[in-house]
């Protein structure tokens, strides 16, 4: 039990957190204009519009750093208050909340409750146990939970793929009866190999696809296609993977030196129950795929490029959520529903799904005040930059929004700028343009920066401090990559397709 002086000492604390962001936003609101605000604001008579969404994205960040309120309260707060400044309306703010990524959390979550319910998840935790048989910890996470959720970023869904794999690791670890820490590293390597998956296919995360249509629409006649992107994005991560897990087990410190497989017991024939399950679960898969599929097709032969469109429109990839979502609540059998409304309901992490959509209220409304104006004003007095320099700069900039903002947020306010950059300095806009993109999927130092650290830390196992601790270290790493290497894949790609 805490002492009085403790207890005085920890509320100090907690109203200390709480009140740092409020006066970092009303030292932006009160401070003279900071140079070029004025030139950059977009909002009609709010000159220091830029600077004051500045401040907000200050507040909300040191909030969410610092979990001084609850995550999703802050991400309510986010729409409230850029709603209140005028610089997104509240339609567009509220309606953040059902914004389809949205949907892929609640489809994700929703399996998770029907994997959980019917025992599907322990039994395909011990089919992934003998993937590896060995006892060194770090392999076992890797085999268990790392490589499971980066290689189905191919369902087109970072998102998807982290949210079908942390149940399953988790039932594992509970089997092997994994310390705290132990478990809170494996969840750790999980967000982070999911994070990095969404650089291993064009299709694996939006902001690849914002990097194909700016390219596209920049471009005369460029095509950026499924093979393309496994030339420049897939290497990053694949170095993405190896990077972070390797980080992670360094960083945090377990207490096993070796652990014990769970003792695989005789396998009962499956129920009926887990049968639908699965068969939901298969199904949902095939659909996350299928779009992916024909658009490689499309890519190798132009003939499907109609059924690619076709079929891209009608799943975009919250489509199978939703469908997972309606096929569990709707199928029954002599035990019940596979989940009643109560079950999905109460499957939901309410607090990610409040959290996420404030972050994408934010990057509307930071694009809309004229922060990313401002931005552009002061990049262009540091004169002409190079193909590099560029790069970098294009790099930070995306780098740097997805902290407080969602990485399609980020992706759609960065990459056009980028690109408008480029072009008015006589640069192929394919270099900044694809590096932004890239470093829109790094961050991993919050929950809120793309939604596989938002599930694995609504499974409750990961504090927030050491998710910052690792994903700082492993962002900063892996940007310095991207921004030496990334050219040079620009560079052979467009060498191919004969482009100067």
């Amino acid at each position: 039990m805490l002492t009085s002086d403790e207890s005085r000492t920890s509320m100090r604390r907690s109203l200390l957190k709480i009140l740092i962001g409020p006066i970092l936003f009303l030292l932006m609101v009160i401070s003279p204009p900071l140079p070029l605000v004025e030139q950059a604001s977009r909002v009609p008579g709010a000159p220091k519009a830029p600077q004051i969404a500045l401040g907000g994205l200050l507040w909300i960040a040191e909030w969410w750093v610092t979990e001084a309120v609850p995550l999703g309260l802050t991400g309510i707060l986010a729409a409230a208050l850029f709603s209140l400044l005028g610089y997104v309306s509240w339609s567009t703010s509220l309606t953040s909340f059902t914004n389809p990524i949205i949907w892929i959390f609640m489809g994700g979550f929703v399996l998770a409750a029907a994997f959980k319910k019917w025992g599907v998840d322990k039994r395909a935790a011990l089919a992934i146990a003998k993937l590896y048989s060995g006892g060194d910890p770090a392999l076992v996470a890797f085999f268990a939970a790392s490589l499971p959720a980066f290689l189905l970023t191919i369902t087109g869904s970072i998102t998807a793929s982290a949210s079908v794999v942390f149940p399953i690791a988790l039932s594992l670890l509970t089997l092997m009866r994994a310390s705290d820490q132990y478990v809170e590293a494996t969840m750790l390597a999980l967000g982070e190999a999911a994070t990095a998956g969404a650089m291993l296919f064009l299709i694996s995360t939006p902001p690849n696809l914002v990097a194909k249509q700016v390219l596209e629409s920049s471009i005369q006649g460029f095509k950026l296609t499924f093979l393309d992107w496994i030339i420049v994005g897939t290497p990053q991560a694949l170095i993405g993977l190896f990077v972070t897990w390797l980080i992670v087990f360094k960083i945090l410190k377990i207490p096993e030196k070796r652990v014990e497989p769970p003792k695989l017991l005789d396998e009962k024939p499956l129920t009926l129950e887990e049968k639908l399950v699965l068969a939901v679960f298969f199904a949902t898969l095939t659909l996350w795929i299928l779009p992916g599929a024909i658009l490689l097709a499309s890519s190798l032969d132009a003939r499907y490029e109609p059924l690619a469109k076709t079929v891209t429109t009608l799943l975009p990839e919250a489509a199978p959520a939703v469908l997972a979502i309606i096929a569990l609540g709707f199928i029954k059998t002599k035990k019940g529903p596979l989940l009643t409304m109560d079950e999905i309901s109460s499957g939901i992490d309410w607090n990610v799904i409040f959290m996420f959509g404030g972050g994408i209220a934010m990057g509307y409304a930071l694009d809309s005040s004229g922060f990313s104006n401002w931005l552009a004003l002061m990049i262009s007095k540091l004169g002409t930059l190079d193909i590099y320099s560029l790069s970098a700069v294009a790099a930070l900039i995306g780098f740097a929004i997805t902290f407080p903002a969602s990485n399609t947020a980020a992706a759609i306010i960065t990459v056009p700028l980028v690109a408008s950059i480029a072009k008015g300095m006589g640069v192929n806009p394919a270099y900044p343009v694809i590096t932004a993109a890239l470093a829109c999927s790094i961050s991993s130092a919050l929950p809120s920066t793309t939604p596989p650290m938002a599930i694995i830390y609504g499974s409750r196992k990961v504090k927030a401090s050491n998710m910052f601790k690792v994903g700082i270290l492993a962002d900063v790493v892996r940007l310095i990559i991207l921004m030496a290497t990334e050219p040079i894949l620009v560079s052979i790609l467009l060498n191919i397709k004969g482009i100067p």
